[in-house]
């Protein structure tokens, strides 16, 4: 599953960056495998080759760049691209010593441009001779043409045979008619020499340099071979990207309980389709689709399983969002006419060869689509054939969708509680399907409506309805019954449906209104205290005066003064006691501020618990607790300070031997997300001899999903203590495989 979520990661990418910066094409990856062969043995390398690898070259360095500046965009995509080594100087160095065409450069070494400069000093100076003798009044009517041209790369000039003595030279050619010779003059005979002398030198500087390009091709093919294989990911990639944007497709959801749901599936292949819904693997695992021919059953298989392969491939599918696919090993198909003479297999055989296969490698996990189980035989035997096949792939738990125009496949659906019918749909007016799924109800084959309807005598259809067999009729009765039945049944469930719906409208209104009258009590009595409040200042005040009176009334009396003053600070104290001011409820955080993953405490029962979900208009939060799953209204929820969440931390650990309940306040999460293993596995360690020891059942331990590597950790250091009994991943809501839940003995 790991894998299939990452290659989806990359679609998304991939389909994001298109959509933001164009097309990234990678036309230059040219295939260089055979050049890069040759390079390893130490076969020279042309011009022309090497040449060709610096175009790759350059094109994996740009594939590298690209994606540096926006890595924290695509984050998958920049991990990609920056698995290709920089070949920048390699390449720069090809660029140094050879063109575009093949052609050494005067630049790729000493040798190479000292030999090439006296060169063209002495292709100047032979030229220079050439051109006195061409110029010479003695030699012009010997000579046939004033130029200058090469035979067997010597220079020479081309004099009329009957003329070839009067200069003296060395024969090298001559023309088609033979009456033309071209001549290498003696003068020139051994700057010619020189000449061919240094074309050789050149000749082996251009083989030791580009001998000495192909020990650096060489030296650099491995990892040269690994960037084209890392390009070439990135490659398919963007062409999952383009594919996704092309089909409009969305991400699905990936089930490892084999539960589909696709909500408007589209088959890409075939023109103006009509969308379909399709659930199968929570409720039941087996759907039984009957209807008219043309009517889309077939497709509807093709469609399942295409989805179901480009989930796996981590591609995306052409349908609605929220679609989720079923975590399948395998996927088998039995679709079409599979007939041959040359093996001499009907269509039944060929089918049953099919299926033989099939059923003798589904497992538990597979999915299995048949279309048109049992044709090709004898009706009565291939209706028993198929729903032996059925029971058989029902016995086996196996998810399958089956096509059939069978009445007695039909009755499956009621045999078992774990098997739907589904149906075609098909307009009997206009005598044309509708290529709609409809989950829940059979299909009929609408043969005697549709021959109605096209003009079959009535005589003819009477006929043939006589020669329908009374189990026929049977069965297709009791059908009809059942679909009446199912029809008044799901219109019965859609009235409890919005029966209930009302309750729980009247229950939140109702709750609305409580809450409303709570609040109104609470401030009608903080108004009541507000009240007695000043009433008892009025009587202190008065009580105070009268105490001044009774000072002055009985100074000859000291002790009834006495006497009289403390039981005028007893009622007063009294009446102040009783005016305390209103104590609130427990305090609350609103749930604006509270988010899924949260730790809480529900203040009615002073419990911790995990926030995994928020329903605002609610005001309630879904809670969890270990096993336990509970939904708690906002005003019962605190969340836990930073102050609590650390509070374990500094504690020294000085308990020893049983379990101490009485311990202070220890949270029932640790955050070692982003955590060095090391420091990860030294704060767990204190953290859970604290927990363990204050009482708690289970702790959640958060350690993100990553690469991995902290979380195998963690959970080696777990088993080593002697306290954990066992532990787990937490469910999906929780974090899932980001999340382990340990259990204290």
């Amino acid at each position: 599953m790991d894998t299939i979520r990452a290659a989806q990661t990359e679609t998304d990418e991939a389909s994001s960056y298109l959509e933001r910066f164009g097309d990234l094409t990678l036309s230059s990856l040219l295939d260089i495998r055979p050049e890069l062969d040759k390079a390893k043995v130490r076969l020279q390398l042309s011009g022309q080759e090497t040449w060709k690898i610096s175009v790759v070259l350059n094109e994996l360095s740009r594939v590298r760049r690209t994606f540096v500046t926006i890595k924290d965009l695509y984050p998958s995509l920049f991990s990609i691209s920056q698995d290709v080594k920089p070949f920048s100087s390699l390449a720069q160095e090809i660029e140094r010593c050879v063109n575009q065409d093949g052609d050494i450069l005067d630049d790729a070494s000493i040798n190479i441009a000292a030999i090439r400069r006296e060169k063209i000093e002495l292709q100047k100076t032979i030229n220079k001779v050439l051109q006195d003798i061409l110029g010479n009044e003695t030699y012009s009517r010997a000579l046939q043409d004033h130029i200058i041209t090469t035979r067997n790369d010597r220079y020479v000039i081309p004099v009329k045979r009957e003329f070839k003595d009067t200069i003296q030279s060395v024969v090298h050619d001559q023309s088609d008619s033979g009456m033309t010779l071209f001549v290498e003059p003696t003068r020139v005979i051994d700057l010619n020499n020189r000449l061919q002398i240094l074309q050789s030198d050149e000749k082996k500087e251009i083989a030791r340099i580009l001998l000495y390009l192909t020990d650096l091709i060489a030296k650099a093919a491995p990892d040269i071979e690994k960037s084209l294989g890392v390009a070439g990911h990135l490659d398919f990639t963007l062409a999952k990207g383009r594919l996704a944007r092309l089909w409009h497709g969305t991400r699905p959801l990936i089930s490892p309980n084999l539960e589909t749901n696709l909500r408007n599936v589209r088959n890409p292949f075939v023109e103006d389709c009509v969308p379909i819904s399709f659930t199968i693997g929570k409720d039941y695992f087996m759907v039984i689709i009957t209807g008219p021919n043309t009517g889309g059953k077939t497709v509807t298989l093709k469609t399942l399983g295409l989805t179901v392969l480009l989930s796996k491939a981590g591609l995306f599918i052409p349908a609605s969002e929220g679609s989720t696919v079923g975590l399948y090993d395998d996927v088998y198909v039995d679709i079409g006419d599979e007939q041959s003479i040359e093996q001499s297999l009907s269509t039944f055989s060929a089918h049953m060869s099919n299926i033989v296969h099939i059923l003798d490698r589904a497992t538990r996990y597979s999915l299995v689509l048949l279309d048109e189980l049992g044709v090709g035989t004898d009706p009565e035997e291939g209706s028993a054939i198929a729903t032996g096949i059925v029971d058989f792939l029902y016995q086996k738990r196996i998810t399958t969708v089956i096509t059939t125009h069978y009445s007695s496949l039909k009755l499956l659906a009621y045999r078992y509680e774990q098997v739907r019918n589904a149906s075609v749909g098909f307009d009997v007016e206009t005598l044309r399907p509708t290529y709609e799924l409809i989950l829940g109800s059979p299909g009929e084959s609408h043969a005697f409506t549709i021959c109605e309807r096209l003009g079959l005598p009535d005589a003819i259809l009477a006929l043939a309805h006589d020669e329908l067999s009374n189990e026929h009729k049977a069965t297709t009765e009791l059908m009809s019954r059942i679909v009446t039945d199912s029809q008044e049944i799901s219109h019965t469930k859609e009235a409890l449906t919005v029966n209930q719906q009302e309750l729980d409208k009247l229950r939140e209104d109702y709750e609305q209104k409580l809450a409303l009258l709570e609040a109104n009590e609470k401030q009608e009595l903080k108004m009541a205290h507000a009240e007695a409040q000043r009433i008892v200042d009025d009587v202190s005040r008065r009580m105070d005066d009268l105490m001044k009176q009774y000072q002055e009334a009985l100074k000859n009396q000291p002790q009834a003064a006495h006497d009289v003053k403390q039981a005028v600070e007893a009622t007063r104290e009294e009446l102040v006691q009783q005016a305390e001011p209103y104590d609130d409820k427990p305090a609350f955080t609103p749930i604006e501020e509270i988010h899924p993953g949260d730790l809480v405490i529900i203040t009615s029962v002073n419990k911790q618990a995990i926030v995994i979900d928020v329903l605002k208009d609610k005001r309630k939060l879904i809670l969890q607790s270990g096993s336990m799953r509970t939904t708690v209204p906002e005003a019962l929820v605190r969340k836990l300070t930073d102050a609590e969440l650390n509070s374990y931390e500094n504690r020294a650990m000085q308990y020893s031997g049983a379990r101490e309940p009485t311990l202070p306040f220890v949270p029932m999460k640790i955050d070692l997300h982003g955590s060095r293993v090391d420091e990860a596995l030294e704060k767990l360690d204190k953290y859970i001899d604290v927990a363990y020891l204050s009482g708690l059942s289970f702790v959640y331990i958060v350690h993100g999903k990553g690469t991995g590597i902290l979380r195998k950790q963690i959970h080696e250091f777990l088993k080593t203590l002697p306290s954990i009994d066992h532990f787990s991943f937490s469910s999906p809501e929780e974090g899932g495989d980001g999340v382990t839940i340990a259990y204290f003995k």
